[in-house]
């Protein structure tokens, strides 16, 4: 049987590296793509969402940053991209590429995500800014930089993020992101919440 061959969208670094540090716990082949400094660019992640299906890949998952993202013309253009490839079947049946993709979304950003590996609760309150999110990823990792130097001195940030005192845990950020979504859903909130966990169920990490 083929191994199923994954890529990973991500709108920067963050995501690129992230995912880099999950691939050995997968089964399958997964690829990180970065869409670069234009992270705001939907027609780069558009071309990058092309790209992949004609590539052959059976999945692709895009991890959306929603700050920027919840208002006005970029709204617009956000959902007529997200309606146009989520959750649906593309590529040519006959030429054997049938391409998966959907959008997994985090509000504010994948830094929410990493707190939610510390956090014994799920934080549902608003964050103003992306330093204001960090702020609170800081009170458990006082080292987290944005940054290529910092990513690439601590090798592996999901290892960095379980294995270095204060420890954190995938389980517990699958659980709080899953927890996230449903208070979304009930209290009819826009923000502070992440559906990457769907990405690791996906995945078929062992949590």
């Amino acid at each position: 049987m083929k191994k199923r061959a994954i890529a990973v969208i991500g709108e920067g670094i963050t995501e690129k590296y992230y995912i880099e540090s999950l691939k050995e716990l997968s089964p399958f082949t997964i690829v990180p793509r970065e869409l670069g400094i234009k992270a705001s660019n939907l027609e780069k992640l558009k071309s990058n969402i092309d790209s992949c299906i004609a590539l052959g890949y059976d999945e692709v998952y895009c991890l959306i940053d929603m700050d920027g993202k919840t208002s006005g013309k970029t709204k617009e253009q956000y959902l007529k991209l997200k309606n146009k490839y989520h959750s649906k079947i593309h590529g040519k049946k006959n030429k054997g590429i049938q391409c998966k993709v959907v959008f997994l979304e985090t509000e504010r950003c994948t830094e929410l995500w990493f707190l939610y590996y510390f956090t014994n609760s799920t934080i549902t309150k608003k964050f103003s800014s992306y330093e204001d999110l960090e702020k609170e990823l800081k009170r458990f990792r006082p080292d987290y930089e944005k940054s290529e130097r910092y990513f690439k001195a601590i090798k592996g940030i999901h290892q960095h993020f379980e294995q270095i005192e204060p420890n954190g845990s995938l389980l517990k950020a699958r659980k709080n992101a899953r927890a996230s979504m449903k208070s979304k859903v009930q209290d009819e909130r826009e923000y502070s919440y992440s559906e990457i966990y769907l990405l690791i169920e996906a995945l078929e990490i062992v949590v």
